[in-house]
């Protein structure tokens, strides 16, 4: 039985639809941080073995961070499918726990660049509304697109999106800002996507690198994340490329140098919640 996913730090995803507790451990060796989805009746605590978002290596976590719990807006049926499904969705990820404690695992040193902003994708399309639903804890809200969801964490605010872009939200005083673009190009492959925005992203700043890379057995569960090499004082700029049938996802986070780690650490959490949801593929 394999436990040691490639993605969500190796934990069996919870049942979707439902809330989520978020749980940040950071590793070390690495000093990248994972964010893990977990079901809200499992406390942070129990999450002690994590595969790194970055390095794809499993390191023992020692006092993980509570990112609190998203609760999205639920119907009257929904309701009723959530207190079924809490209890086993939190028995199989007790279940894998009880797995990956007794699995190895080893760490390698990886390095995770600062950055530059760059401009957005090729022909983005025209900004779309999106429903924010009230999180229930310092994880903030839950922004539900219609071709997307992602968290808008504590201290952020949403922007109106500008430049062609579909969601915009920055952090209190300016210090970090998220902007996602959504092309619909059923014909652009994944691997032309990543090559034409590693492209704009070079021309912008002068360089850019594939950062990570968490495959999956199609395009649709595949992430990719790319980032300009460091220069010191320079702010940080971060992109996650994601398809989902005809769409693809760009989004980017900037987070000046002088930034609190608050601010940093809700732009790593738009990244790791992003959830593309791709309503119109039979378009």
């Amino acid at each position: 039985m394999e436990v040691e996913r490639e993605s969500n730090g190796g934990f069996p995803e919870p049942v979707a639809g439902q809330p989520v507790r978020l749980v940040r451990a950071r590793h070390d060796a690495c000093g990248a941080s994972t964010r893990v989805r977990v079901p809200p009746a499992l406390p942070a605590r129990a999450v002690r073995r994590v595969i790194c978002d970055s390095c794809h290596q499993a390191f023992e976590c020692d006092g993980a961070d509570d990112g609190g719990v998203l609760e999205p807006r639920e119907s009257t049926g929904s309701r009723l499918w959530k207190y079924l499904s809490i209890p086993v969705a939190a028995a199989a990820v007790i279940l894998a726990l009880v797995l990956i404690q007794g699995s190895g695992g080893g760490d390698q040193q990886s390095s995770s660049p600062a950055a530059t902003p760059a401009p957005p994708p090729v022909a983005a399309p025209p900004a779309k509304n999106a429903n924010s639903d009230q999180g229930s804890n310092k994880g903030g809200e839950l922004v539900k697109g219609s071709s997307y969801t992602l968290a808008l964490p504590d201290g952020w605010t949403q922007d109106p999106p500008q430049n062609g872009a579909t969601f915009q939200a920055s952090a209190d005083g300016g210090a970090a800002t998220a902007t996602l673009w959504v092309h619909r190009d059923p014909q652009l492959s994944f691997p032309r996507f990543e090559s034409q925005s590693l492209a704009q992203l070079r021309d912008a700043a002068g360089s850019a690198e594939v950062t990570g890379r968490t495959p999956g057995p199609t395009a649709d569960q595949t992430t990719v994340t790319l980032a300009p090499r460091s220069k010191p004082g320079a702010p940080a700029y971060d992109v996650t490329l994601r398809v989902d049938g005809p769409y693809r996802y760009y989004l980017a986070t900037t987070v000046e140098a002088n930034a609190s780690r608050d601010a940093a650490d809700g732009a790593e959490l738009i990244h790791s919640s992003f959830v593309p949801v791709a309503a119109g593929k039979s378009g």
